[in-house]
């Protein structure tokens, strides 16, 4: 797994892997796995990506955890520290583009 594009290549072969190591029972066709249980990998690690990312933005207060009705949590930005988010985004998105020579907007 050598050149260009290795490092997409190694991720996929890791989550199909990941994925077989903690369901050996399964067999698929290739429809299969790429579109249900590479997503379904996928998808557990963006759910633990975005907990990470939203305990972080709370203890740095950038966001207010409210409780509401049902014993559910909502987030709301923090209005104290919008110019520190706006600047740390920007901050931000000149980093990506560094790294990719592409710029952080769609």
């Amino acid at each position: 797994m050598r050149g260009r594009g290795e490092g997409r290549q190694e991720q996929v072969v890791r989550d199909i892997l990941n994925y077989l190591l903690h369901h050996p029972a399964v067999a698929d066709t290739f429809e299969g796995i790429a579109r249900w249980r590479v997503l379904e990998e996928i998808a557990r690690r963006n759910v633990a990506t975005t907990e990470d990312a939203m305990k972080w933005l709370i203890e740095k207060g950038f966001l207010f955890e409210e409780k509401i009705a049902g014993g559910r949590t909502i987030y709301k930005l923090n209005a104290e520290k919008r110019k520190e988010a706006e600047r740390l985004v920007k901050e931000m998105d000149v980093e990506e583009h560094q790294r990719t020579g592409r710029s952080g907007k769609s």
